[in-house]
């Protein structure tokens, strides 16, 4: 699968991109800045998709509403998720915050969706109640069945201090996110590449991958993840040709 990285602001990439190969990205997933207000890139990111594309944002309850409220304006609503995790410190003022808020938009209401392929155990498997007798039901759009991204699982990335990237994402949150929504040989955009989750996702997955990101370290240490099998073909794709579109 073709891989693009690019180490750059995704503002830059973003008009880059639009200007070489139009609406040419099945997904966009974006596990964005919280707390930041600047929402330049969502505009930019939003005229690359195909217009069956799915729109996704991770973030919390920061910025959460204002994501919802602009992509509402014009874009078809699909989910507001919930991604569960309980680790971590709490507050005696309020209710622990253990998730984030993830906002799934489509420019239409013919977008592809396969739940079939993220189907989960039902806790009425093998009784009259399981009408298919399967005992496999779709996930909820709380995702509490995931578990916690613990800081000794072996999937961790460490900087070059020794710790763990702290917003580094899991790839069983990636499979629930994109398997549903995409095809083999689709083209996925990670606009706040990070750690380079989302990418492993795609090559593992048979998915076209681009990747935008800013910091020098974590950047490289994406690269790095992302090149370390020399089994997948991996490059700088030509968007148009390399990906028969």
């Amino acid at each position: 699968m073709g891989l693009r990285l690019y180490h750059e602001d995704n503002l830059k990439v973003l008009d880059e991109l639009y200007g070489e190969v139009g609406q040419y990205v099945d997904l966009i997933y974006a596990d964005c800045i919280y707390e930041s207000k600047d929402y330049r890139w969502v505009w930019k990111s939003l005229r690359l998709l195909k217009p069956n594309g799915i729109f996704i944002v991770q973030t919390d309850h920061h910025t959460v509403a204002d994501y919802y409220n602009m992509l509402s304006q014009g874009y078809y609503f699909v989910n507001w998720l919930i991604y569960k995790q309980e680790w971590g410190g709490i507050s005696k003022r309020y209710f622990p915050r253990k998730h984030d808020d993830i906002l799934v938009f489509a420019k239409n209401d013919e977008y592809k969706f396969y739940p079939e392929r993220v189907m989960i155990p039902k806790v009425t498997a093998g009784t009259s109640l399981d009408k298919r007798g399967d005992g496999l039901k779709i996930p909820c759009d709380v995702f509490d069945d995931l578990g916690n991204f613990h800081t000794m699982d072996k999937e961790r990335v460490k900087g070059s201090d020794g710790k763990n990237i702290q917003w580094q994402k899991p790839l069983k949150l990636m499979d629930r996110l994109l398997a549903p929504f995409t095809d083999r040989r689709d083209v996925v955009l990670d606009p706040f590449m990070g750690t380079g989750t989302t990418g492993v996702w795609c090559l593992q997955n048979n998915r076209h991958f681009i990747g935008v990101e800013l910091d020098n370290e974590i950047f490289n240490i994406a690269h790095n993840r992302l090149l370390q099998d020399e089994a997948y073909e991996v490059g700088l794709i030509d968007i148009r040709k390399g990906l028969n579109i």
